[in-house]
């Protein structure tokens, strides 16, 4: 338990949450297939951390509305780099949704100049390739520019002297530079996956780009992310999520996989289901393909990765009635778990299951629309989903000891 309590000390006793009398706390755990052995990967690493300040671990949290927001995710990213000094990470991936006329998440800012069209994996008939972020923006003008600032009133300080700019695997496009402002660097390309990195002399918290033509050819250029890294020991939560997407969505994204693994991730969360099972035709042998196919392709490409399925809060089905589907769902994601070392999250069961949704309504964990849960909801859910991989964690510890 050492090593645990070494961490406890950097915040207040992290197992602490808010109490209500309608939520079952006995379900505040992850549920892990035939398997667990693959996660002690992840606990071996956050050890290092903890007592050598050594090691890192990149999370990928993948889902819709709820990630697009980075709400749920943006508290377990806090959690998870407070839990003891020398785990702050970077903040990881950040999309520009406002070129996409939607919401941004509130740790960063974005502005930009140009005209811009944007993509997203919920568009059904779409003509444009995607990749990392589920969405791309494009523009023609060679003279656009961009800015990603941290937002100065986050409580954890995300400056970067990496940048990875993610954009669509071609070669005919126009050049991304860095503003001279930002110091001296060097640069790398990789043009086969769509990634150009620059290492900066100097730490940033404002990435301010530029494009610049350099070639005949070149004619636009196509954006899929941004990811905002630095060289430190810690870890690191990267968030995706488009509003409305499935794992049809994701499945979709051609170039998703591939660059999946620039980010090295040790730990994909993934964050489906109520775009996925709002439907009356709803099929579990289908659900679990999908989600079998979104498995096998980051495993492909990440074979080390480990996976918790977060099932989500029980909900209405087209706003009418509370929706069965959820539970079958879960059944689909236990079944996946025992197949891939996986484990699972059942917020629908720490709720209270099928209806559970009125009551969350009635205390203001859930929006009007008995679909989406507000702002107190989403925390309070993160900060169980923290303390249930806490709990593995100090089961990791005590094992150890054993020894």
């Amino acid at each position: 338990m050492a090593a645990l309590c070494t961490g406890i000390s950097a915040q207040e006793y992290p197992y602490d949450v808010t109490q209500y009398n309608f939520v079952d706390y006995s379900k505040v755990r992850l549920i892990f297939g035939k398997d667990s052995t693959r996660f002690n990967r992840i606990y071996a690493k956050l050890d290092s951390m903890i007592l050598l300040g050594k090691s890192s671990i990149s999370v990928v949290q993948i889902g819709g509305s709820h990630t697009q927001a980075d709400v749920f995710s943006n508290q377990m990213r806090y959690r998870l780099q407070t839990l003891h000094p020398g785990l702050v990470g970077s903040r990881g991936l950040v999309f520009p949704y406002k070129m996409c006329k939607s919401n941004n998440p509130t740790n960063y800012s974005v502005k930009y100049s140009g005209i811009w069209n944007a993509c997203r994996n919920v568009e059904w008939k779409r003509s444009c390739e995607l990749g990392i972020s589920g969405a791309s923006a494009t523009t023609s003008d060679s003279t656009a520019s961009i800015i990603v600032s941290m937002n100065p009133r986050n409580p954890i300080k995300y400056d970067f002297n990496i940048v990875k700019v993610f954009t669509a695997p071609h070669v005919d496009m126009y050049d991304i530079e860095p503003v001279p402002e930002m110091g001296p660097y060097s640069v790398s390309r990789i043009d086969s996956l769509g990634c150009t990195t620059f290492i900066f002399r100097k730490y940033q918290d404002v990435a301010s780009f530029r494009l610049r033509k350099t070639s005949d050819n070149q004619n636009y250029f196509t954006l899929y992310g941004i990811s905002l890294e630095n060289d430190n020991p810690g870890i690191t939560y990267h968030a995706m999520g488009i509003n409305g997407a499935s794992l049809v969505s994701w499945n979709a994204c051609e170039h998703f996989a591939r660059q999946l693994k620039l980010l090295k991730p040790d730990w994909v969360v993934g964050f489906f289901g109520v775009n996925d099972g709002n439907s009356v035709n709803f099929n579990p042998q289908t659900f679990y393909s999908r989600y079998d196919q979104f498995m096998q392709s980051v495993l492909k490409e990440c074979p080390d990765v480990v996976f918790t399925l977060i099932v989500p809060n029980d909900y209405y089905l087209l706003r009418r009635r509370p929706n069965p589907a959820v539970a079958l769902e879960q059944e689909q994601m236990l079944r996946l778990a025992d197949k891939y070392g996986a484990s699972v999250f059942s917020i629908y069961d720490i709720m209270g299951g099928l209806g559970s949704c009125n009551t969350w309504v009635s205390h203001k964990l859930m929006q009007p629309d008995k679909i989406h849960m507000t702002g107190t909801g989403y925390n309070f859910t993160a900060n169980l989903f923290f303390n249930a991989f806490l709990k593995t964690y100090d089961n990791y510890i005590q094992n150890k000891l054993r020894k």
